[in-house]
């Protein structure tokens, strides 16, 4: 019975409409009758439906009261298969038409396959679906239609685990499952940022990126039951370089990084990707042979293969060559690669690489290498440790310096074989020059060296001799020192001259020439006689003050007037008087010429006889010369106008000629209050600069020409003319000019006056 529906009802082609509780009711006649309800399009799109569908009765003598529609609920059910526990998954059901109806089941049990069931479902389309975010489905959801029936057999299939990993570049992934049977391997191409792919098995993996990037680890591990996001960060990038060279020879890299912390990488020597290509096919050959061998040994009691051998062979190593190197660096890193040889040279010597980007840096670094060239040499007889150096032609310094071997051969290289080089060879006490007809060979000369010992008749060293020694191109001249040794060392063989001489000796040998051998040493012994002796003194002022500079003279007397020695006194006031002679008298004094600051000297002079000593203790007072001016007077009169007298006046007089200057002559008035007044004089007279008239001067040249003419004819009258007006000129200006002195003397004699009247 359908209460409180209303309903339409169809028998025979006529329709009754149930009431409110939904019973209905009709009469109709005896027969077969199909009997089916008819809804409300809005209630058939909400669910509604009613079984059966289609009711079929037979009426026959009596009323049929026990017909019956009822609401239509179905059930929908399926199964969860798991690759192990299904525990805590859970699956839902969603009508495709309402959102907001979800129904869920959770399933819970420790076995791989579960079953779920979801009763009291309208009719209807749904979604099911299973929620389970971290394991992989064949399908995670699927559509099912609830029509008359239930639904059954809905299968939810788990094919796997996800892994979620987050890249900071884009890698190749390969992942191990250790102990699995059989092995499982998987590789996966995976993007920058989060990716999501698919574990086929639980377990523990082991997780390896394969990329030209390198990570925080070289592997991480994932378990599947314990899933969370796997980050990968790389630190470094992986950079190549290639060089290529001309020659097959050792090559080495360097690689300086901008990162103080990281320290210089040096790789090498390096083999050359032909080298490598060679040892392949060289292991490929043998073995080979090796399989042919083992063929032939199974195969003896068969027929006798009388064929020859075959013969295999690598390639030939032909240039040119390649050698590859590698670095992984960090991310903004600046590497600087330095390669270096024995015999080769690069262009560039050294080239810099920056690593940016998120993609792989890959080749930044192309340098070629080729063939440098060697000096070689040896210096002849064999001398170990000369000094080689190499300059580049047009070059001030030496480029490389190097020294001979114990055979005195050497090697230098490699250089640049497009530019030109100059050799040198030196070495203390040795002559090297080219040999002829080899570059860089040398012949070898020893030098030889003369020590001169100089000492006194008692055996004590002399010092301050000047020795002289000359020979071919050589000349020296030296002082000895408080040794009394003088050494002279690169001497080249051949004959030399010397002469020691020192006032107040003479040297035994006085001179001598002397032959020096190659590689010889010599010593020569000299004696120095002492022939005249010194004389000691100072020069000091009143004072006691040291006069320096002062020139001081000793005049013989007598039979030795003929001789005089003279000096300048130090820093000090000291002087020494050399060469006097003995038994000569003399007068040490200071001399007239060159003393012009000193006025007199006090003993005038010093009288001495020279023994066989020195003299010491001469000493001289010098009184300079007085550079200054005292001015002193009186003044004279009454001495009630004494007090009166308190201001002075300083004035300043000049004999420039006005005619030919302008100025003022200064003036300045003083009083006598203290004890001292300085003043202040300014004098700037300026040179007059005569008028000239250019035409005036044109108009009166040509008498001016005749009048000189006539006086040059008539000289004997005009002279004693002009000599007798030019002295009454001068006269006249003496008068003018001392009449304006007088006039300026007035003057500042009222101004004084005026100075006095305000003061009082």
């Amino acid at each position: 019975m359908l209460g409180g529906l209303s309903r339409s009802l169809k028998e025979s082609g006529r329709s009754v409409d149930s009431d409110p509780q939904g019973a209905f009711c009709f009469q109709a006649k005896p027969g077969d009758y199909n009997i089916q309800v008819s809804l409300p399009d809005a209630e058939v799109k909400a669910g509604l439906a009613l079984q059966p569908q289609v009711l079929e009765v037979s009426l026959l003598d009596r009323p049929l009261t026990d017909l019956l529609f009822t609401q239509f609920m179905a059930s929908v059910s399926g199964k969860v298969y798991c690759l192990a526990s299904c525990d805590d998954v859970s699956v839902t059901l969603q009508p495709v038409s309402r959102q907001g109806d979800r129904r869920t089941v959770a399933l819970s049990g420790r076995s791989d396959v579960l079953s779920f069931s979801f009763d009291d479902v309208l009719p209807g389309k749904y979604k099911v679906g299973i929620p389970h975010e971290e394991w992989c489905w064949k399908q995670k959801s699927m559509e099912v239609e609830v029509l008359d029936s239930d639904v059954m057999g809905v299968e939810f299939r788990q094919i796997g685990f996800i892994l979620r990993c987050s890249l900071s570049h884009a890698i190749i992934l390969e992942f191990f499952q250790d102990g699995s049977k059989p092995e499982n391997v998987g590789v996966y191409n995976l993007s920058k940022g989060v990716n999501r792919f698919c574990l086929s098995k639980p377990g523990v993996y082991k997780v390896t990126p394969r990329s030209c990037h390198q990570f925080e680890q070289d592997f991480y591990t994932y378990d599947t039951s314990a899933p969370s996001i796997l980050t990968l960060t790389a630190v470094r990038h992986h950079m190549t370089g290639l060089i290529t060279t001309d020659k097959l020879l050792d090559v080495t890299v360097t690689i300086k990084s901008s990162i103080e912390s990281e320290p210089a990488l040096v790789l090498g020597p390096l083999r050359s990707l032909e080298e490598q290509r060679q040892e392949q096919q060289l292991q490929e050959i043998q073995l080979r042979r090796q399989e042919r061998e083992r063929r032939a040994a199974g195969d003896e009691g068969g027929a006798k293969d009388d064929s020859p051998p075959i013969q295999e062979k690598a390639d030939d190593l032909i240039g040119p060559f390649h050698y590859e190197f590698s670095y992984w660096a960090r991310a903004g890193e600046r590497v600087t690669v330095t390669p270096s040889s024995k015999e080769l040279l690069f262009y560039p010597p050294e080239v810099e690489a920056t690593i940016t980007g998120d993609s792989c840096p890959g080749r930044l670094v192309d340098i070629i290498g080729r063939a440098g060239l060697f000096l070689e040499g040896s210096v002849s007889p064999a001398l170990e440790g000369v000094e080689i150096s190499i300059t580049e032609r047009g070059a001030s310094a030496p480029l490389i310096t190097v020294a001979t071997n114990d055979v005195g051969a050497y090697s230098v290289g490699p250089l640049h074989s497009d530019r030109s080089y100059d050799i040198s060879a030196r070495k203390e006490g040795f002559v090297l020059s080219p040999a002829e007809g080899t570059r860089g060979d040398f012949k070898a000369f020893a030098l030889a060296g003369v020590t001169f010992k100089i000492r006194s008749e008692d055996g004590q060293p002399l010092s301050g001799v000047l020795l002289s020694l000359s020979g071919g191109q050589f000349r020296s001249n030296l002082l000895t020192q408080d040794t009394g040794l003088l050494t002279f060392n690169n001497l080249s063989p051949g004959q030399y001259y010397f002469k020691p001489m020192m006032k107040e000796f003479r040297f035994e040998p006085a001179s001598q020439m002397i032959t020096v051998e190659e590689g010889q040493n010599l010593s020569i012994d000299i004696t120095g006689i002492k022939t005249a002796y010194s004389c000691y003194g100072a020069v000091q002022s009143l004072s006691g003050d040291a006069e320096r500079d002062v020139a001081v003279e000793a005049v013989g007397q007598g039979d030795c007037s003929l001789y005089s020695e003279d000096t300048l006194t130090d820093e000090d006031g000291q002087f020494r008087l050399r060469g006097l002679l003995p038994g000569c008298k003399y007068l040490i004094q200071l001399r007239a010429e060159g003393n012009d600051h000193i006025e007199r000297a006090l003993p005038k002079h010093r009288a001495i006889e020279v023994g066989n000593s020195d003299i010491e203790g001469v000493n001289i007072i010098a009184f300079r010369q007085i550079n200054q001016f005292d001015l002193s007077g009186n003044i004279v009169t009454s001495p009630e106008h004494l007090p009166t007298l308190s201001t002075y006046m300083l004035m300043l007089y000049s004999t420039l000629p006005r005619s030919q200057y302008d100025y003022t002559l200064p003036q300045v008035s003083f009083s006598t209050a203290g004890h001292h007044k300085h003043v202040t004089l300014t004098f700037n007279p300026t040179r007059k600069v005569p008028d000239q008239d250019v035409a005036q001067g044109s108009y009166i040249a040509l008498p001016f020409t005749l009048l000189l003419l006539l006086a040059a004819y008539n000289h004997e009258k005009v002279i004693p003319m002009l000599l007798q007006l030019v002295n009454r000129i001068q006269g006249v200006r003496s008068m003018s000019q001392a009449s304006a002195d007088g006039a300026a003397l007035d003057e500042a004699k009222r101004q004084n006056k005026r100075q006095k009247a305000r003061r009082t």
